[in-house]
């Protein structure tokens, strides 16, 4: 059973293998292009990053950041964590939880990354056209080696630069945006709506359990 320790492996493992399935195209890009060409561009720079990583983890997660940067809609998806608490916090509290949300997730994915292994991936055909012309679906799945098929869905949304960017994924039904923001609202109703506190300790407490460190390491294990 996939745990949710285990998330953002099988989230690094399914971008980057897409790559090897999809071709990629140099016109207007699609949902799916978005991801085979964030993929393409983690693999130029995974196998150098083995050697290196021990080392220098920075150097590691920063390239990450640059190839994830335009490819996942972090302020969409931090705010979407923070729900109702987004509208009543101030626009320095906004920009703090962004930072520290944004770079757990780049931190986590990149440990994932590094855990890839040679999953059977199958890419889904499209059930229709979305009937949101600004909003698709990306639907995989992942085969571990013991035969055990894990559902992939990507949520996508085109932004006013008409780019798609992931917005959300969903890993063998765990919601990772409804989790976070379970637990985004957990720490500030246990810590009295405090904004700073829920902030500054979000990847000291709980909270953040599934985007930890200590979680991808035991993942990979």
């Amino acid at each position: 059973m996939l745990t949710q320790r285990s998330i953002f492996s099988f989230f690094a493992s399914v971008v980057l293998v897409l790559a090897v399935v999809m071709p990629a195209r140099a016109v207007v890009e699609t949902p799916k292009e978005v991801v085979t060409r964030t993929a393409n561009e983690l693999l130029g720079i995974i196998e150098e990053a083995r050697i290196y990583y021990d080392e220098d983890p920075q150097r590691f997660y920063d390239n990450v950041e640059q190839i994830l940067e335009p490819a996942i809609d972090m302020r969409r998806f931090a705010a979407g964590v923070m729900a109702k608490y987004y509208r009543i916090a101030t626009k320095d509290q906004r920009r703090r939880f962004l930072d520290v949300f944004k770079g757990s997730m780049i931190r986590t994915y990149a440990k994932g990354l590094l855990a890839f292994s040679n999953e059977e991936i199958r890419v889904l055909e499209p059930k229709g056209p979305s009937r949101d012309p600004d909003r698709d679906m990306v639907e995989m799945e992942v085969v571990a080696v013991d035969g055990t098929v894990y559902p992939i869905i990507y949520s996508m949304r085109k932004g006013k630069d008409d780019l798609w960017r992931i917005t959300n994924v969903t890993v063998n039904g765990i919601n990772l945006g409804l989790t976070f923001r379970n637990q985004f609202d957990s720490a500030m109703q246990a810590h009295n709506r405090d904004f700073d506190y829920v902030i500054e300790n979000w990847l000291k407490s709980d909270s953040a359990s599934v985007i930890s460190e200590d979680s991808v390491e035991e993942a990979s294990e």
